[in-house]
């Protein structure tokens, strides 16, 4: 990678970090220097190095943005002092970690999970209409 190419990741991550923060466009673009084209093209950049596509860039950004919060909550927790301290920085970590799962679709009700089985097993004990077996 050429050092024109490393220092633009750097630019890129430094647009997306404030992106992430909720400065808009035209925020990040007086705070660094840069067009507005710019900016857009430092996120789409910043996007592709962390693996977001398309569509699935909110997606990326909503996921890199809890990742940071679950690492700054677990910051919070090393240095909790009292009980009443860790159990709250425990709690936000489990919120937390279950909003990333929701995000990634790795979370399903057991409710859901249940219909979905019985459905399953009535169409396998159900004779095949239009086959007939």
């Amino acid at each position: 990678m050429a050092a024109n190419d490393e220092n633009l990741d750097l630019e890129a991550e430094r647009v997306y970090r404030l992106w992430k923060k909720g400065v808009h466009r035209r925020g990040i673009s007086r705070r660094v220097g840069l067009t507005p084209d710019q900016v857009d093209r430092r996120l789409a950049r910043a996007r592709k190095n962390l693996g977001g596509d398309g569509l699935d860039d909110l997606r990326t950004d909503r996921e890199s943005s809890l990742m940071d919060m679950i690492t700054e909550a677990h910051k919070n927790l090393a240095k909790a002092e009292t009980v009443a301290e860790r159990n709250a920085c425990i709690r936000t970590v489990a919120d937390l970690q279950m909003k990333l799962a929701k995000l990634l679709g790795l979370e399903m009700p057991s409710k859901v999970t249940l219909e979905m089985e019985d459905a399953l097993k009535l169409l396998h004990t159900q004779p095949d209409p239009v086959w007939g077996d």
